[in-house]
């Protein structure tokens, strides 16, 4: 019988994974797990945290955390500080 997983975010499988837990050290800040469902369940200034359930565990990866953060920011990915001149 195969595995049961239920795809919020399926791009995500192809990143690099972390659990909940471990998601809450990958924020410049502190941050709890509950912090992280919150962001996943509910989003924080209408942005949400990707995330996939997995066998019944919730995941997300360092690439969405990433992009949330820019997100949060208003960051765009390709953004590149340049020196004044």
């Amino acid at each position: 019988m195969a595995s049961k997983v239920i795809l919020d975010s399926p791009e995500i499988l192809d990143e690099s994974l972390v659990s909940l837990t471990e998601a809450c050290h990958c924020f410049p800040v502190r941050c709890s797990r509950p912090a992280i469902e919150r962001w996943i369940r509910h989003g924080s200034r209408g942005i949400v945290l990707e995330s996939v359930l997995v066998c019944g565990k919730r995941y997300t990866s360092h690439e969405a955390i990433d992009r949330f953060i820019r997100c949060q920011l208003r960051i765009e990915p390709s953004t590149t500080h340049s020196e004044p001149q």
